[in-house]
């Protein structure tokens, strides 16, 4: 039982720190532990917004060293929050009949950055109960699905939320509870087959017109789970979490082809309370959700093996803003930052190899730097590609001699259009050396 305690407006950071395989998650206890955090959102490293299940909206303007709160309704229960840019956002209640809920309104939208937050209520189709996940596409496009117990809808605006159309799902899944979408017409959906939830199948979708129409990609083979969370840290490979709430094995998915086809992958054969995922990358990344175990668990062979983590209590949602940065929650707020070493910190003279380092700044606006080291003179290529694969600009091709190296993304494409806010990639190609990395354009 969690008890309810009192906030103020500013509160004083604590944080902990825990180190394990090179990465850093700190541990904030600087906001109030009355109930779970479910979701979180960062517009830029330092500015980002936290949800709750007891209608609570708290914003950090210092990436997390202070939380402010902006809403405060014990009648909500707030499980998703998403934003375009600093000002524009959107925050999910998961409706009536779910836990303390007895809000009505499915979602709330603030234009001053959360200082205030208004209904939402004017769905073009059916209303949705609740809305549990979000993921935001790019300036324009947001996504979302509800709800945890059922009925499923899938939510969608196209016009930075001047109108959201909504679709019930129940053809497909009986609830849906996290959404992914790699473009704007692509991307996966995640739930449950069967409301209670120990007759359920986990069950994952996947749109490829926007959500018009859906294929069932995979129906879990256990009776007594359900999907929670998505992760895809780059286009082809994604992770999802299973929860159970009484049985084992526990078992979680992963697919390397974009979500065509998903395999099963055992998690640990005792019984372990799942929900949130998140990897940094295709090897790397996080589970947890147990409120008795004082840590969630790591992989670093693309979850073959799992060791405790060190931090992370009722983990619920991950989201990370490049390869250095993220953040998660759960009972507390946790900050995770890399210990890399990137070109910056050889000597110009003597590179020790090829390298490509993340761009700075990441995220950015208008432009940003992509720093890389060549071990012998190359024919170099650098090119651009979004969340779908296409090829937005090839920004270098020349032969460079052995060194460092520096070059500059203006954020247009190859016709010298600028593009719109989102995840674009930047790939290395100098000889038989290739890598490639992640970045944020934010508008």
């Amino acid at each position: 039982m969690f008890r309810k305690v009192g906030m103020s407006n500013l509160l004083v950071t604590c944080i902990f720190a825990s180190t394990l395989f090179g990465q850093n998650w700190q541990t904030f206890t600087n906001v109030p532990t009355g109930s779970r955090y479910n979701d979180v959102y960062f517009v830029t490293p330092t500015l980002g917004w936290i949800v709750n299940g007891i209608g609570q909206i708290y914003r950090t303007p210092n990436g997390g060293a202070s939380w402010q709160i902006q809403f405060n309704r014990s009648s909500t229960h707030f499980r998703s929050i998403g934003f375009v840019d600093s000002l524009t956002g959107w925050a999910g209640n998961v409706g009536p009949g779910e836990f303390n809920a007895t809000d009505t309104t499915t979602l709330y939208q603030t234009t001053d950055g959360g200082k205030t937050w208004t209904p939402m209520n004017n769905f073009i189709g059916p209303k949705p109960r609740g809305l549990c996940g979000m993921y935001v596409v790019n300036d324009s496009v947001v996504c979302a699905v509800g709800r945890v117990r059922g009925p499923a809808y899938f939510a969608r605006t196209t016009d930075r939320g001047k109108t959201w159309v909504s679709k019930d799902m129940s053809q497909y899944a009986a609830g849906l509870i996290d959404v992914y979408f790699f473009h704007p017409d692509t991307g996966v959906a995640v739930g449950l087959t069967k409301a209670p939830n120990d007759s359920s199948h986990g069950v994952v979708l996947l749109t490829t017109d926007g959500g018009q129409t859906w294929d069932k990609r995979v129906v879990t083979s256990r009776l007594g789970e359900w999907c929670w969370k998505v992760s895809f840290p780059s286009r082809q490979v994604g992770y999802v979490s299973l929860q159970r709430d009484s049985f084992a094995p526990i078992y979680f998915l992963k697919t390397t082809d974009g979500g065509k086809t998903w395999q099963e992958k055992l998690f640990s054969s005792n019984y372990s309370y799942v929900q949130g995922i998140g990897f940094i990358d295709e090897k790397t990344g996080w589970l947890g959700g147990s409120s008795a175990s004082p840590s969630g668990y790591q992989t670093t062979d693309g979850g073959e093996t799992w060791q405790p983590a060190g931090f992370g209590v009722r983990l619920n949602r991950f989201r990370f803003m490049n390869d250095t940065l993220g953040y998660a929650v759960g009972q507390r707020v946790y900050k995770y930052t890399a210990n890399t070493t990137g070109v910056a910190s050889r000597e110009p003279s003597s590179p020790v190899g090829f390298a490509l380092d993340q761009n700075y700044p990441n995220p950015f606006n208008p432009s940003t730097t992509i720093r890389f080291a060549l071990a012998k003179p190359s024919n170099v290529t650098i090119t651009v590609y979004d969340l779908s694969g296409r090829k937005i600009n090839e920004i270098m091709q020349q032969t460079l001699a052995a060194g460092e190296h520096a070059i500059t993304w203006d954020a247009i494409d190859q016709e010298g259009n600028p593009v719109s806010a989102g995840v674009y990639f930047y790939k290395l190609d100098a000889g038989d050396f290739t890598a490639t990395r992640k970045m944020i354009l934010l508008r």
